[in-house]
């Protein structure tokens, strides 16, 4: 044990960044919801009992974040839905220039200020899912550990129990990252000077393991993959990369991005290293060993840019010490590269707040304007998605009318009233298609901008005709 370092912290720079940050979220929380929260929804509504949450099978199932809708709710929007991970998202922002401010003031402001502008933190808290919350309880936890060894204090070790159960019950991957804190700490305990280093050791990891473990045994173990569209390793490897660092899409623009961030990484844990500061530890734990244990455990399953969303938040902080200890010797340079990362987050983030995750409620509104039948039958290539999403848009409708979506393969000979092909958009739609021998002429689109949502093409039935081939079902 030794006294923590003093923190002078710059409480105003911070928080203009949390305004900023809190506002650039909630425009996000005001957008329409995507796949995986409506799927989240019907699960809570399949519920009878609060308990009944913890056992869903399904891996769409974040079980604090289930818990939350179930108790809130049927409601007609995803605000108040949405509440949760927007706090803490937003709570994340002051908590990295907490953390960044063991390393001076600068360091602080550039952690708050590049948590908040990171455009995948922005995406995440936005969104009734376990991300936000996933990365709050990851920084939290880092927080009280470090603490708890300077002070000794057990409410600190009581802050890393407690954000340790509800990390891995806001999404699993939490004990992935907590690995690499756990690998840290273990690594201060070895040198300091205390006895009983094997018993300390093993209290703090103790109700860790304990909710770890009890939660794979109840739920983890059991959970099937509930499905995911045609992916590719590689290039979602390099969207996160691109997403994350504010690189171009695409792979060589995402290599450079991601050798740019590894030479930050190897710059702070040298930095670190030298002065013999252990964080480097956890660093190098959380954003190389957690980046690779992720890929390991879900390379058969489904990449995703917010699997990697806790190494992020980690090589924010990371980069914040550079920014900081850069910026005592060349500020011109550290705002210069501060500068970049926010332009290129910039980027990313004006047409996710113009565009959102797809309008899809106005399309589905169009149904009704555009049809007297009641009900509206409706058809698509992606049956699973596009069944959620209509389900819950079609609430929206007017009192009286009705929407049933029929897979092709079940279609009446008069086909269906309107199709829906569900896939990313050129600049240009394809204006008929073909579908069980119908015709169906372009009605509209809805585009997505971002790693979550959904673009559509809504087509209307026309009296029969030839067309190109239709396109291939999902």
């Amino acid at each position: 044990m030794h006294e923590p370092a003093s923190r002078e912290f710059p409480w105003l720079p911070v928080l203009a960044a949390t305004a900023v940050g809190g506002a650039l979220r909630f425009a996000g929380v005001l957008q329409e919801p995507w796949l995986d929260e409506i799927w989240s929804f019907g699960l809570a509504r399949e519920c009878q009992r609060a308990a009944d949450v913890f056992a869903l099978k399904s891996s769409n199932n974040h079980a604090l974040n289930t818990l939350w809708i179930y108790l809130v709710g049927d409601r007609p929007g995803f605000v108040l839905y949405r509440l949760p991970a927007f706090l803490a998202g937003l709570a994340c922002v002051p908590l990295a220039g907490w953390i960044a401010a063991r390393q001076g003031r600068r360091a602080a402001v550039a952690a708050a200020w590049l948590v908040a502008l990171s455009f995948l933190q922005v995406v995440f808290s936005s969104e009734a899912r376990g991300y936000a919350p996933l990365v709050f309880f990851s920084l939290a936890a880092f927080e009280c550990a470090w603490t708890w060894l300077d002070t000794g204090a057990r409410r600190w070790l009581g802050g890393v129990w407690l954000a340790a159960v509800l990390g891995v019950l806001s999404q699993t991957l939490f004990a992935v990252g907590f690995g690499g804190i756990a690998l840290a700490v273990a690594a201060r305990i070895a040198r300091d000077g205390r006895p009983r280093k094997l018993a300390r050791l093993a209290v703090f990891a103790s109700v860790p393991f304990v909710a770890f473990g009890g939660w794979w045994l109840v739920n983890v173990r059991h959970v099937f993959n509930a499905g995911a569209p045609a992916w590719s390793a590689l290039d979602k490897l390099s969207a996160t990369a691109s997403s994350a660092f504010g690189f171009p899409d695409g792979h060589l623009p995402a290599l450079v991005g991601t050798l740019l961030a590894a030479a930050v990484l190897a710059f702070d844990t040298r930095s670190l290293a030298r002065r013999g500061d252990l964080t480097w530890v956890a660093q190098l734990g959380v954003v190389v060993l957690g980046s690779l244990a992720t890929v390991v455990i879900l390379h058969d399953e489904y990449f995703a840019e917010r699997y990697f969303l806790v190494p992020l938040a980690f090589w924010l902080l990371g980069f914040a010490r550079v920014l900081g200890r850069l910026a005592e010797r060349t500020p011109a340079a550290a705002f210069f590269l501060f500068a970049l990362f926010a332009a290129g987050n910039t980027r990313d983030l004006v047409p996710f707040l113009q565009v959102g995750r797809g309008e899809i409620g106005t399309l589905v509104r169009t149904l009704a304007e555009r049809s007297s039948a009641n009900p509206i039958v409706v058809t698509s290539n992606f049956d699973f998605s596009v069944r959620l999403l209509l389900g819950w848009h079609a609430r929206s409708l007017p009192p009286g009318r009705a929407v049933r979506y029929v897979p092709q393969r079940e279609l009446p000979p008069a086909g269906a009233d309107f199709a829906v092909i569900q896939r990313a958009l050129g600049p240009e739609a394809q204006t008929a298609i073909r579908l069980g021998g119908r015709r169906y002429q372009l009605v509209g689109t809805a585009r997505h901008a971002g790693p979550s949502g959904a673009d559509w093409a809504l087509y209307r039935r026309e009296p029969d005709g030839v067309v190109a081939p239709s396109p291939p079902s999902r």
